[in-house]
């Protein structure tokens, strides 16, 4: 098996690769994991005191409520019924957060804005505000409706008022949902109230994860006393981290690889590309396309290399268009016996009349047949030159069936300029006189249109007869497929059609149309300026 220097140089670069790679896993591993173990540490702690911290932050945000609300009742004076409308449309608005909400008066009488009221005079959570002469207070979770909550406490303040708090009564159910969402390790995170959690309501220990080693990490929640915020997690869980960065080294590893790789490949276009793109434009030349050069300013050897390619293939393209010139030349031999039989025909009958000034005009014509037909062995004449041959044509033929024929030339000077092969218009004349016009007692007519469509040239030559559907399609399908059938015979349309195909590829050509009583061969072909120079 056959193994190209590329593939070489890259196997050996990785085997080269890989045993560094081993070496260097093998020498850090230790270090990493003990770094790794002090920072995912530090990180967690980071994590938990943040979310401690969101905790704190939610409970500040009700104590600043009910503190705004205290505020509004002092501030704008008002008695017990209109503070009580007054929280009760806060707390309307705030379903959400709220469980209930209402005041609590002196002496402690409870009034809800669910239209209850009760004492809680006996209430620890009352009982320690008192005591502790607090202006805001947090309960112990209790259980209300199915759900922990917590009363919160805030104290009005003033002399002479009938409210001494407004209390609010607190779902537990979004901070727990806080304490859950921390997501990390695959630990267990509750919340603490005097050490005893609101979840499970018994007191701090690792029973989340009985058979395991456990890692604690604790944090306060500033904005309530007695509150924490605990996380745990299983050892095993910590050092996994250690795995994954061993997975993200080799990962790593694997994009500088590809890196690696991807510039070694780079590195090979200077030698490999071009010996590649050189097999390539060679599978071209073999395939018959001898236009392809390789374009390139290079000095060394590859660039001297792609210089003997570009030569080799100038002289096959040389050899390859002397060929279809004399095979052009071949072709053009055979038409032109036809031509001058069936024009000096038509001069002998005209002679017999004794008509000289006509028979002086058509050898003045048959001459300018002829100029223009040589044209001194030219391949390419100018579209106004070849008009001028193929006007020559019509006017001996219009000597020759007089009435039966009338013709009309219509094009636009601006393409007069370009050039096209000699020769090009006259066997499709001429099949639409053979087939037409003699076929016809009166009114034959032949036009000519010559139009340009972006790059290229459409002559259009019309008679008025008809083709038969069938012969039709039979004759289009064998000029486009450039093979000379039976069914072309006669038509002098292959020849035509195998020049152009020949001189300017598949894409150009003649096709044919009839309908509505008239017969159209349409030719395109490029526009051309100067010796086989495109537009």
């Amino acid at each position: 098996m056959k193994i190209s220097i590329k593939v070489k140089i890259i196997v050996s670069i990785l085997i080269a690769f890989f045993i560094v790679s081993s070496i260097f896993i093998y020498n850090i591993e230790g270090k990493v994991k003990e770094k790794v173990n002090l920072l995912n540490i530090g990180l967690t702690n980071q994590l938990i005191d943040a979310r401690g911290n969101q905790i704190s932050y939610w409970i500040e945000q009700r104590k600043i409520e009910l503190e705004m609300m205290a505020s509004c009742i002092i501030n704008f004076d008002m008695d017990e019924i209109k503070a009580k409308e007054y929280i009760c449309s806060v707390y309307h608005e705030k379903k959400d957060i709220y469980l209930d909400m209402g005041v609590v008066k002196f002496g402690g009488y409870k009034q809800s804005c669910e239209g209850m009221g009760y004492p809680v005079s006996q209430e620890s959570y009352y009982q320690n505000a008192l005591k502790e002469n607090a202006s805001f207070k947090v309960s112990e979770p209790i259980e209300k409706k199915g759900q922990k909550i917590v009363v919160m406490l805030y104290k009005v303040g003033g002399v002479n008022r009938e409210i001494e708090y407004i209390y609010g009564e607190v779902p537990l159910k979004d901070l727990m949902r806080i304490a859950s969402r921390i997501n990390i390790y695959e630990g267990m995170g509750e919340i603490l109230i005097k050490n005893k959690s609101i979840q499970k309501g018994e007191k701090n220990s690792n029973h989340h994860f009985p058979d395991e080693n456990i890692m604690g990490f604790e944090t306060d929640i500033k904005s309530a006393r007695g509150w924490s915020l605990n996380y745990y997690i299983p050892e095993k869980n910590m050092n996994e981290i250690h795995h994954e960065i061993r997975k993200a080294i080799l990962v790593f590893e694997i994009i500088l690889l590809m890196m690696i790789m991807i510039l070694l490949i780079m590195s090979f276009a200077s030698i490999v590309r071009p010996i590649d793109k050189l097999k390539e434009l060679m599978k071209k030349v073999e395939d018959g396309d001898l236009s392809v050069r390789f374009q390139s300013n290079r000095r060394d050897e590859i660039g001297r290399l792609i210089m003997s390619f570009n030569n080799m293939a100038e002289k096959l393209e040389k050899l390859s268009y002397q060929e279809k010139e004399m095979r052009i030349q071949i072709m053009q031999e055979q038409i032109k016996p036809h031509f001058l039989y069936n024009t000096l025909d038509t001069i002998k009958w005209v002679a017999m009349e004794d008509n000289t000034e006509e028979v002086l005009n058509l050898i003045d014509s048959l001459s300018t047949y002829f100029r223009i037909g040589l044209s001194s062995g030219k391949a390419f004449i100018s579209l106004d030159e070849e008009l001028e041959h193929i006007d020559s044509y019509l006017r001996i033929q219009k000597a020759r069936y007089e009435q039966r024929l009338t013709y009309s030339i219509h094009y636009d000077d601006c393409l007069m300029e370009y050039r096209v092969m000699r020769v090009l218009l006259q066997p499709i004349v001429e099949n639409a006189v053979v087939h037409g016009v003699n076929k016809k007692e009166s009114g034959g007519k032949i036009s000519i249109y010559i139009t340009d469509k972006d790059e290229d040239i459409i002559i259009k030559i019309i008679n008025n007869s008809q083709m038969a559907q069938d012969d039709l399609e039979e004759i289009n399908r064998a000029l486009k497929a450039d093979k000379k059938t039976e069914v072309l015979k006669g038509y002098g349309l292959y020849s035509v059609n195998h020049r152009i195909k020949l001189e300017y590829g598949e894409k150009y050509g003649l096709a044919l149309q009839s309908k509505s009583g008239w017969t159209t061969a349409v030719i395109t072909i490029p526009k051309i300026k100067g010796a086989r120079t495109y537009v």
